[in-house]
């Protein structure tokens, strides 16, 4: 179905004289048709990060799609992209009873979420949000997640707030980043004192016992097994404290080798090692996109603890991303206290939500309002990240 942008609803034939301007929902097969037009679209938008592009939503969804309603609804001039939702309905349980959402497509998976906008036009996030809510089978509230407070899309939310859906609006995450100068030894002075100081013993004691060196896998040809590498790595830390670790999920695991391989063609993969005595004994699994290292995964064997291998880790890793003029390291979700060690400031992320008023979505919204009760709502095949 196609929507004028006056909302009126009407059917488009091959015959028929279409206005320049449309809105519609795609196809998830109409979406893998469209990985062009989307990035293009995508590298003119106002909230341009890795977790919009087609590469990562298409993965996600093709993972983890089933018992969901693909609900991507566009905003064309022509065949151009001028805005895009990438919507989801997505089924909960709230005490054995049944809620549904619309929401981003790969939440959780995702640690930022916007809308595409190559315009900062509320009108069309409003016409995009009607018409998603228009064409799902069911629905009992909007829930839009982890959206950068600095983004194009959370101030427009808080302009629509109103109408046609009355938001509200709290804070759900907090992200802690890196500003990255052009010296390396300029970002090593920002540090504590003592903090730099037990880096370079570190490393000094690394270099005395052991042949040190840095790698970032670039070779497509080897990706899968390095990933299989990594993903060694992640689990032997996780296991080691009694953890199962997040690949040992098949799901997560197969998504995540069919991300790693589509964003290494793209450029985009920094899957990168520590080694000792050419042995990897720490890793990361981060993406480099738009000037920007967004540090997802990372792992490393533990027998190596004592000489603090994921602190030399970082550092090396900070250091090859201000060598190759990249302006920021993003820690993504969560201030856990390592992350602190690194001169990082915070952007908060957003949760933006609208119920229906109907008793099921109404006790959810009431008690996700404290943190302490929500263990008590889960998603049908969520899957928690272990970073």
């Amino acid at each position: 179905m196609e929507v004028d942008l006056d909302g009126k609803c009407r059917k488009a034939s091959s015959k028929e004289l279409v206005l320049p301007l449309k809105i519609s929902e795609l196809t998830f097969d109409e979406f893998l048709e469209a990985r062009t037009v989307w990035n293009d679209a995508l590298r003119k938008s106002l909230d341009n990060h890795v977790f919009l592009t087609w590469e990562w939503l298409s993965s996600w969804w093709t993972h983890y799609g089933d018992k969901r309603e693909f609900l991507v609804i566009v905003i064309r001039d022509g065949e151009k992209i001028l805005a895009a939702a990438p919507l989801m309905n997505s089924m909960y349980s709230l005490f054995g009873l049944k809620l549904i959402k619309i929401e981003f497509i790969a939440t959780p998976a995702s640690d930022y979420h916007s809308f595409l906008l190559t315009e900062k036009k509320p009108e069309y996030v409003k016409m995009m949000l009607k018409h998603a809510a228009h064409i799902a089978t069911e629905w009992d509230c909007i829930e839009l997640q982890e959206i950068p407070e600095d983004s194009v899309t959370a101030r427009i939310l808080r302009s629509v707030s109103k109408e046609p859906f009355r938001f509200g609006e709290r804070v759900q995450n907090v992200c802690p980043y890196v500003f990255l100068p052009v010296r390396f030894d300029d970002y090593l002075h920002r540090l504590g004192y003592s903090f730099r100081k037990n880096l370079r013993r570190y490393e000094r004691k690394l270099r005395k016992e052991y042949k040190v060196d840095f790698r970032i896998c670039n070779d497509i040809e080897a990706i899968d097994d390095a990933m299989e590498t990594f993903i060694s790595l992640h689990q032997k830390r996780w296991q080691s404290q009694k953890q199962p670790g997040a690949f040992s999920d098949q799901r997560f695991r197969d998504f995540h080798l069919d991300v790693a391989r589509a964003f290494a063609e793209r450029g985009w993969l920094a899957l990168n090692f520590l080694m000792l005595n050419d042995e990897p004994v720490a890793a990361g699994y981060d993406f480099r996109y738009e000037q920007k290292l967004f540090y997802y995964l990372s792992g490393f064997d533990p027998q190596y603890l004592k000489y603090n291998i994921g602190h030399i880790r970082h550092m090396y890793l900070i250091k090859n991303c201000i060598e190759n003029g990249l302006k920021e390291y993003d820690f993504l979700r969560e201030n856990e206290p390592y992350k602190m060690k690194w001169n990082t400031s915070l952007r908060k992320n957003l949760e933006v939500r609208a119920i229906k008023r109907k008793i099921i979505p109404i006790v959810y919204n009431w008690i996700t309002k404290n943190d302490r009760f929500s263990p008590l709502t889960y998603k049908l095949g969520k899957h928690d990240s272990v970073k």
